[in-house]
């Protein structure tokens, strides 16, 4: 009955996209406006339930807007999102980043600078970072709904236990627990890496921060240090002695995120490498026992390591508008009500309720939070979190540099080698080296 009434409402929401280009929206006579957007969302995924009862109640709310949306997901949101940029023919609401991952439409001139738009009573009501400024002109471009945190190790405790094993205080000892876990039959680490940015947003960034420290991937990016220096080699070199020492579950870099999440929720492998709001997902999956059994950490300490015990977050992909808005006071009026209510309090508290764990400040301790969710809340408060890598550096140069990490994963390639050609390709074509 749950599963139905979800799939009634996921096809209430994904209706059909209008082109903004292609179809001038104008008020209707009885003051309805409609909008067209373009969301990198999953309504059919559990994950996104709190994305769904939020709809649900903005259009209660607010009958007179009507949002003609358009869902997509992974690469396929980007490659069409690109090509609408590239003609200059965007919806009025999307969703993107405040990096380069959607630079192709924030740094066009195409998006809409919200700072004139958001009072200081607005912004108060979230945590700090939301503000923080976006793209290369230092402005707001999109309002986050929440903050991704992108490393997390997940633990097997009840596996742990029956094979005697703790986790791990250093990385050396987590490589010998290796003979062990495979002894009994089952993997040690479960990691999708088939999409071209999967191990660099979950893994790479915070080796690189634990070898350099937080600020230096901001140096490297502006050529003040080099990505042939030790903290970028020294992190793809960990990564090289993970996949050497048969770290991984096999098939690593052929497996989608959604299959190594199946092979630990099937407990066919101790440990799982994924995002922090895997929880989410994990809560509507997972029986009670075994979510009770997860441990929520971060990569154990590493020899020559300057930052311990961190983890990784960007504020989260959130919603931004068509400058082409500024034209038409009605439908800029009613795109700024719709974001303000999906992010601000009432949006908030919904999504709260779901899992999340929005960038807006609610008081959580009133949440009602299932058992990973609350894990989630205490993991976000324990650990420090540094960049993630592909929300500073170029999309293109990213997915050369993922594309030599799956290649020296199966055994071909060299860290110092990588390293050199990645600093190549950012000091000729990266737009930080500007």
């Amino acid at each position: 009955m749950k599963k139905t009434a979800l799939f009634a409402l996921v096809l209430v929401l994904a209706m059909t996209f209008v082109s903004a280009a292609g179809t001038k929206e104008q008020s209707s006579d009885d003051g309805t406006v409609t909008l067209t957007a373009y969301m990198q969302i999953d309504p059919a995924n559990d994950q996104y339930a709190g994305h769904n009862a939020v709809m649900a109640a903005f259009e209660e709310k607010y009958p007179n807007i009507k949002l003609d949306i358009e869902y997509a997901s992974g690469e396929a949101f980007h490659q069409k999102f690109q090509s609408m940029a590239a003609s200059k023919q965007i919806p009025d609401i999307y969703t993107c980043y405040g990096g380069a991952r959607t630079a192709y439409v924030t740094e066009t001139g195409l998006t809409l600078d919200l700072t004139p738009y958001l009072d200081d009573a607005f912004k108060s009501q979230f945590a700090s970072a939301t503000w923080n400024p976006q793209g290369s002109a230092g402005v707001i471009y999109m309002i986050p709904p929440a903050f991704s945190v992108c490393h997390t190790i997940y633990a097997n405790t009840a596996i742990l236990d029956k094979l005697g094993l703790e986790y791990p205080k250093t990385f050396d000892e987590w490589l010998s627990q290796i003979p062990t876990i495979r002894a009994a039959g089952y993997y040690p680490v479960s990691m999708g890496n088939k999409d071209p940015w999967v191990v660099n947003s979950w893994l790479l960034g915070t080796l690189i921060e634990r070898f350099g420290g937080k600020e230096w991937i901001m140096k490297a990016a502006k050529g003040e240090a080099s990505f042939t220096d030790e903290p970028f080699v020294k992190a793809l070199d960990v990564i090289k002695q993970m996949s050497d020492a048969g770290l991984f579950s096999p098939g690593v870099n052929q497996m989608s995120n959604s299959e190594a999440d199946q092979e630990f929720y099937q407990q066919k492998s101790v440990y799982l490498i994924d995002a922090g709001w895997r929880t989410s997902a994990m809560d509507a999956a997972l029986p009670a026992d075994q979510r009770e059994a997860i441990k929520m950490t971060v990569f154990p300490a590493l020899d020559g390591e300057v930052t311990h015990n961190t983890s990784s977050a960007v504020a989260s992909e959130g919603f931004a508008l068509s400058k082409a808005l500024e034209k038409d006071k009605a439908k800029l009026d009613a795109a700024l009500t719709f974001i303000k209510f999906y992010t601000g309090t009432e949006g908030a508290t919904i999504r709260a309720e779901h899992g999340d764990v929005p960038s807006y400040n609610l008081d959580l301790s009133k949440v009602n939070l299932d058992v990973m969710q609350k894990k989630f809340v205490e993991f976000s408060a324990e650990y420090p979190m540094g960049y993630v890598f592909d929300s500073i550096m170029d999309g293109e140069g990213v997915t050369m540099l993922n594309t030599d990490l799956q290649a020296m994963m199966m055994g071909n390639g060299d860290p110092k080698q990588i390293a050199a050609d990645y600093e190549a390709w950012v000091a000729a074509n990266d737009s930080n080296r500007d």
